[in-house]
């Protein structure tokens, strides 16, 4: 018995065939390369200190870092991403020392910091929650009970509302944070007076919460149950508030780089900050991703 060969195709009709999914390949190929979900195509060096992006800085944007660090690492596995605490004070000095790929700065740079070999990537816009004791139950202040407050004007809760006595205790950062130069400028604040100055907002937090009459300020993603804030000339400190402008505190998250800094893993990380699932991590922490 004689096996014949079928032929499906013509020699002719499958080179037309390769022709038109070339063609359709290249029309399709820009959408899919500037789709923000891509995954970074880069296999990692050998060199592990080769595939590590280190940050440093702004002790108030630990909390959201820590979760992008997270899925950063999972998505792109032999990448890392290093964090230190330092302050905002520190981060643009490191950068340019080289001490380290990343500055976080919960603030705009001063005329110090700034430098030509510095750029800055906007990760999120923040508000500054003012935080009171839940045994508190005065839920709104003014700018100008924040003033006084914060400048030892009044001393006590009952001079501002019957909802609340005792001695008022103040809590802050200190100098060169970046939470506290948003609060005081926010406020305008000029004289500030600190009854206890700590170094990180969860340390304020956990101040507040455990004495009646304190207040401070944390950034709005580290509120927890066991504070609550209080509005500012009636309007609440949230994502929507922040989003239309109408909250007073309002601050940057800043990721500042040497432009010249030609580190694989940084570039990555970047590249993940503009994917639709690093806006829904920072969404989802009541920050407003820009």
């Amino acid at each position: 018995m004689n096996c014949k060969t079928v032929t499906w195709f013509s020699s002719d009709l499958t080179f037309k065939l390769i022709l038109f999914s070339v063609f359709l390949l290249s029309l399709l190929a820009p959408a899919f390369f500037n789709n923000k979900n891509f995954i970074y195509s880069n296999t990692p060096s050998s060199n592990k200190a080769k595939n590590v992006v280190k940050s440093t800085g702004s002790t108030s944007m630990s909390h959201i870092i820590s979760i992008l660090k997270s899925d950063f690492e999972s998505i792109y596995p032999g990448y890392f991403y290093e964090k230190s605490e330092t302050g905002s004070g520190t981060a643009a000095f490191l950068v340019k020392d080289k001490e380290a790929d990343i500055g976080d700065m919960s603030r705009y740079m001063n005329d110090e910091e700034k430098s030509d070999v510095l750029e800055t990537k906007c990760i999120a816009l923040d508000g500054i929650a003012v935080i009171v004791n839940n045994k508190n139950e005065i839920n709104n202040l003014t700018t100008e009970n924040l003033q006084d407050i914060f400048s030892k004007k009044i001393n006590n809760w009952s001079e501002i509302s019957d909802k609340f006595s005792g001695k008022i205790v103040t809590v802050g950062r200190e100098e060169g944070s970046g939470t506290r130069d948003g609060f005081e400028s926010g406020m305008n604040i000029k004289n500030s007076e600190y009854d206890i100055i700590l170094p990180e907002s969860g340390d304020i937090s956990a101040k507040v919460a455990n004495e009646p009459g304190a207040i401070g300020y944390i950034s709005l993603a580290s509120i927890s149950n066991n504070i609550h804030a209080v509005s500012i000339d009636n309007i609440a400190c949230n994502a929507e508030n922040i989003r239309n402008g109408t909250y007073l505190l309002i601050r940057p998250f800043l990721q500042v780089f040497d432009k010249n800094n030609n580190n694989e893993a940084m570039k990555i990380w970047f590249e993940f900050l503009n994917s639709e699932h690093a806006k829904n991590i920072i969404e989802g922490e009541k920050l407003i991703y820009v």
